[in-house]
């Protein structure tokens, strides 16, 4: 299929090109100019401004997180970790991305409690072996880790430099970029010492001016991952034009998720926004990334928040698309995107207003396009997939840290004298939220003993009220017929309804509910 783009803003390294027509065909991009350039049988959109796709530098992966990032604009995701037999199942399913397959930690390192079980690098001897292995398994660039949790005020194994030093030479050899995940001004020093080529972060420690410019002088790239702060205040809810394209089971994750422990006091990103800021300054090339899915990040969503940070942090507009298109691609070496010219991808979102001085038009996504066609929603079952094995990868993570701090806040059942599960209470900033068995918010938060109290007054008593149901469409009335962790049985009340006597099972990914 063959498109022309008429009378259209065109974006390319962040600038407004002099042409407002492009062609597409087969894939690419073959022709930039005036209206002549259309071919009678192409298809025509008129007006709007197109970006390249868009670039996530840093993400991990989960099944159909490319096709979920596609619907946002976002058409390139470059994975910073992850399994290798998801990997391939991706790749074979069609999915485009880049990645570093399994990085290199010490034995214990982060991140072993979200993908343990997998394989250290234990010295600068195993060098030459983790990085062949990771070639292997179809990596693209080397992660490595070189965090002790000093600056999370935790104490975890980490890698020393002679190994830093020996897995960027063995990467190095084989053409191979390096990333490295820290999180201290200090460690971001001594990995642009050793040669890395890119900090996964920017340092959650105010940067001295040396240290800015040890970096700099290295000619290391930075990915700011400024969005993280948002699992904490949840800001893409309040989002209206993503929430509006947000699947609706995605957006019951989000909902969860905003029940969940935070610390008393939210995190800020104003010191890495600071040290981001101080970075490109000294001409450090800052990349666009997420780390998503991190609680209160989104595939392709959470790309548009990172760039509305990029522009709080004192970047213009201008160069935070630079930062999620042209930039990664130069860095990555992904020659083929990332720009608006021709013999180019077709990766492609054509969005309303003017992106270059007000960052949010991103977000008014009008269409996307991979490779020349037009992005389409993942299916049901590719959806669900990446939903349970994101649960999977929560449970394994809070189950971990229970077992390292038995003091550390999680959710606790409560139940009856005979065992019967009346609920559960949920720790969250500002004290304890009674939920039921399935989830639902039974009350205010209080605390512990309190709303144990009300779940053991209210618990099953509430599943005989009347409820508000919502699928995909309207809130509507419904009783509850039966109620497990997982789902719920619905009778709804609307006598017009077509519906089995007994009700309907519903998995809480498909319903939202709340009482009447």
């Amino acid at each position: 299929m063959a498109i022309t783009f008429l009378h259209t803003r065109l974006v390319d390294r962040g600038e407004l090109l002099a042409a407002d027509c492009l062609r597409v065909a087969d894939g690419r991009i073959t022709a930039i100019g005036d209206a002549g350039i259309a071919q009678p049988d192409d298809e025509l959109v008129h007006g709007g401004t197109l970006l390249p796709g868009l670039i996530d530098a840093h993400v991990h992966l989960i099944p159909g997180a490319s096709q979920l990032a596609a619907t946002y604009g976002v058409t390139t995701l470059i994975d910073q970790f992850s399994q290798p037999e998801l990997i391939a199942a991706e790749r074979a399913a069609g999915a485009d991305f880049r990645t570093s397959s399994i990085g290199a930690t010490a034995p214990g390192g982060h991140p072993t409690l979200a993908f343990a079980p997998f394989p250290y690098a234990e010295g600068p001897a195993d060098a030459d072996r983790f990085v062949a292995d990771r070639l292997a398994e179809g990596a693209d660039h080397l992660k490595l880790i070189y965090d002790d949790g000093s600056g999370a005020a935790m104490n975890i194994p980490t890698l020393d430099e002679p190994t830093v030093r020996a897995l960027v030479t063995a990467a190095h050899t084989h053409g191979l970029k390096v990333v490295a995940h820290v999180s201290t001004a200090a460690g971001a020093v001594i990995v642009g010492e050793c040669g890395v080529d890119i900090l996964a972060h920017a340092p959650s420690d105010l940067m001295a001016p040396a240290q800015i410019q040890v970096v700099a002088s290295a000619g290391v790239a930075v990915i700011a991952t400024l969005d993280i702060v948002d699992g904490f205040g949840m800001n893409l809810l309040d989002e209206t034009e993503l929430m509006a394209r947000m699947p609706a089971r995605w957006r019951r994750v989000l909902d969860k998720q905003s029940r969940r422990w935070m610390p008393p006091v939210a995190p800020t990103n104003a010191i890495a926004s600071a040290n981001t800021l101080a970075l490109h300054q000294a001409g450090v090339r800052v990349l666009a990334g997420t780390d998503a899915p991190n609680p209160g990040l989104v595939f392709g969503a959470s790309l548009h928040r990172e760039l509305w940070h990029l522009v709080q942090a004192g970047l213009t507009p201008a160069e935070a698309v630079i930062a999620a298109t042209a930039a990664p691609a130069e860095v990555f070496e992904l020659s083929d995107r990332g720009r608006l010219a021709v013999g180019a991808r077709a990766d492609l979102l054509l969005v309303d207003g003017d992106p270059l001085t007000d960052i949010t038009a991103t977000q008014r996504i009008r269409r996307t396009w991979v490779a020349g066609e037009v992005a389409v929603p993942m299916s049901e079952k590719t959806e669900l997939a990446g939903i349970h094995y994101l649960g999977e990868t929560t449970d394994r993570i809070i189950t971990a840290l229970k077992e390292m701090w038995p003091g550390f806040p999680a959710p606790e059942d409560a139940h009856r004298e005979d065992g019967e599960l009346l609920g559960r209470v949920v720790p969250m900033t500002g004290g304890w939220l009674p939920t039921t068995v399935f989830g639902a918010a039974l009350g205010p938060l209080s605390d512990r003993d309190t709303a144990v109290e009300l779940l053991e007054q209210q618990g099953l008593a509430s599943l005989g009220e009347t409820w508000l149901a919502r699928t995909d469409g309207d809130w509507q009335e419904a009783t509850i017929v039966e109620a497990q962790p997982d789902g719920v049985r619905l009778r709804w009340k609307d006598p017009m309804l077509d519906q089995p006597p007994a009700g309907q099972w519903y998995p809480l990914t498909d319903v939202d509910l709340k009482l009447f």
